[in-house]
C-alpha cells in the first residue's frame, strides 16, 4: 500500500478511499494507493508552510549536502527503482534506468547551482545609496507531474525548488505512483527535514484547486497537457499564483535534401516511437524534400517493420538526445 507522505509521516487519505495501481502490460494489480482530495492537500500545504520557516533560512551548503546525498542514494538504487518504473509504466528497462540516473544528475546539478544564486549590485544615482538584488525562496511550491517520465519530471521540479530553499507539495501521476514514492524515500533517507517534501496521491482536480486557492502556496509547477495548463492559467489569474508550465509539444520535423537519408529516416522513426511516442517533443509530422521523399519513405517504412530488432542494437543518431537502443549510455538520455 502506498500512503501519502505529509509532515514527515506516511498517512492515509482523510477520506479513507483507495485506488489500484495497475501494470499496463499485464493489467494486474501492482499495489493499492491512498486517494487524496483537497483536504489532504490543505494539510500538506500547512505542513510545508511550517517547514518553510526553517528550510528557507538554511544556507545553500546545507541544502546542497542533502540534495547531493539524495543523488547518491538514487544512483545506488537505480536498478531497483527502474524495475518499479518499468512495472508501472511499461517503458523499456534501459529507458527507465537512464531516467533515474538523470534524476540523480538533476539533484546534484541543482545542489551545486544553488551556490551560484549571486544576486546583483546595481549602480545608484546617489553617493550615499547602494542598490542590491538578493534571491530568496518564494515559499511553498506545488508540483504536478505527468506519467510519461515519472522520475525525471518530478526530479527536475523538486530539485530546483528544494535547492532554492522552497518547500514542496507534490502530486505525481496516479499511474506511476511507485516512482514518486521511491523519489520521496530517497529524500527522506538523505535527511530532508519533515514537511519540506510532501507527496500526495489522489484526485488531480481537487488537489489542483486547493493549490490554486490556498494563499500559503505561492507557485505551481505543472508538466502535462495543454488542456490542464489552460485551466491552471485561468485559475492562477484569479489568485495571482505564479506558474511554470511545460505543456504538450508541437514538433514538426523538416528534412532537406542535403542529409544522409538512411541515417535520418531511421533516427526519425526511433525518435517518433521512443517511449511509445509519449514524449512532448516526439515528432508529430514530417516535411520531406520531394527529391528524397521516396527514399526517405522506403527506409522509414522498413525501419518501422523492424523496430524490435533496431531497439536491440545501437543505431546512428544525428538528433543526439533521443535514442531507444538498449546500449544507450544512460547518462545521455533525457537531456532536454
Amino acid at each position: 500500500m502506498l500512503l501519502n507522505y505529509i509532515n514527515g509521516t506516511y498517512q492515509q487519505a482523510s477520506s479513507g478511499k483507495m485506488e489500484q495501481l495497475i501494470n499496463p502490460a499485464t493489467e494486474e494489480i501492482i499495489t493499492t494507493l491512498t486517494w487524496s482530495n483537497g483536504d489532504d492537500c490543505k494539510t500538506a500545504i500547512e505542513a510545508a508552510q511550517d517547514a518553510f520557516t526553517s528550510w528557507g533560512k538554511t544556507n545553500v551548503y546545507q541544502r546542497s549536502a542533502i540534495l547531493k546525498k539524495a543523488a547518491d542514494i538514487i544512483r545506488a538504487n537505480a536498478n531497483d527503482y527502474a524495475k518499479d518504473t518499468v512495472t508501472e509504466s511499461g517503458k523499456p528497462i534501459a529507458e527507465a534506468k537512464g531516467e533515474w540516473l538523470v534524476a540523480a544528475n538533476l539533484f546534484e546539478w541543482f545542489a551545486e547551482e544553488s551556490k551560484r544564486a549571486y544576486g546583483r549590485t546595481i549602480p545608484a544615482n546617489r553617493n550615499d545609496k547602494r542598490i542590491m538584488t538578493i534571491w530568496q525562496p518564494i515559499g511553498v511550491v506545488g508540483v504536478i507531474t505527468a506519467w510519461n517520465f515519472p522520475a525525471y519530471n518530478p526530479a527536475r521540479a523538486w530539485a530546483a525548488a528544494l535547492a532554492a530553499g522552497c518547500t514542496v507539495v507534490a502530486k505525481g501521476s496516479e499511474f506511476t505512483a511507485l516512482s514518486t514514492y521511491r523519489l520521496t524515500e530517497a529524500l527522506i533517507e538523505a535527511g530532508l527535514p519533515a514537511g519540506v517534501i510532501n507527496n500526495l496521491f489522489g484526485d488531480a482536480a481537487s488537489i489542483g484547486e486547493e493549490m490554486l486557492n490556498n494563499p500559503s502556496l505561492k507557485k505551481i509547477s505543472f508538466t502535462g497537457s495543454t488542456r490542464v495548463g489552460k485551466l491552471l492559467m485561468d485559475g492562477a489569474s484569479k489568485t495571482n499564483t505564479k506558474l511554470s508550465l511545460e505543456l504538450g509539444g508541437n514538433a514538426p520535423v523538416i528534412i532537406n535534401n542535403d542529409v544522409d537519408v538512411e541515417v535520418l529516416a531511421k533516427s526519425s522513426v526511433i525518435a517518433k516511437l521512443r517511449n511509445a511516442g509519449q514524449v512532448c517533443i516526439a515528432p508529430q509530422r514530417f516535411f520531406v524534400n520531394e527529391k528524397i521523399y521516396d527514399s526517405f519513405l522506403e527506409t522509414a517504412s522498413e525501419t518501422i517493420k523492424n523496430i524490435h530488432q533496431l531497439n536491440t542494437i545501437q543505431q546512428p543518431n544525428p538528433f543526439g538526445k533521443f535514442h531507444t537502443s538498449s546500449k544507450t549510455n544512460c547518462d545521455n538520455v533525457f537531456r532536454c
